[in-house]
């Protein structure tokens, strides 16, 4: 059996060791950027949904303190907040699209009762009044830290 080379194998280990450094490096890399990549997306998804529910709720506010105080005599009021729901219903989970349908629901119905004095029943019942955008906002906060969590 003819003896190995000393200068062979000392050659020949080196380029392994430069290979599996090589290729430990690369994999490193590849995995920290793919997961960079994917923190990356779902922040900006949550800065997006941030946007929508934060008009949604805008527009919800006024028109709760409208509906209190005027009959709905011109539907095209509607329009703006039926678009956000739209988009809430491409880009949400199902608790925040139930919670946002709430608030609509929830608007529909004051807008039918006799005009009040929005003043007075805020005063009397504060958090009776926002209960569905509390309850709206309470299932974006939830959807946020879900999505926050699988990071």
């Amino acid at each position: 059996m003819p003896r190995a080379d000393p200068a062979l194998i000392t050659g020949v280990t080196a380029v392994v060791g430069t290979l599996m450094g090589g290729m430990t490096s690369f994999a490193t890399s590849y995995l920290t950027q793919g997961r960079q990549t994917r923190t990356d997306r779902v922040l900006r998804e949550l800065d997006r949904r941030e946007d929508i529910y934060a008009r949604f709720i805008e527009l919800s506010s006024e028109l709760a303190l409208d509906a209190l105080e005027h009959p709905l005599d011109n539907p095209n009021k509607l329009i703006g907040l039926s678009a956000l729901v739209g988009r809430i219903r491409l880009a949400s989970s199902l608790r925040v699209l139930e919670a946002a349908e709430a608030v609509v629901d929830f608007l529909l119905e004051t807008y039918q009762q006799p005009a009040q004095d929005a003043r007075e029943l805020i005063r009397r019942a504060p958090r009776e009044f926002m209960a569905p955008l509390t309850a709206f906002t309470a299932a974006c906060r939830g959807e946020r830290d879900m999505m926050l969590r699988r990071l």
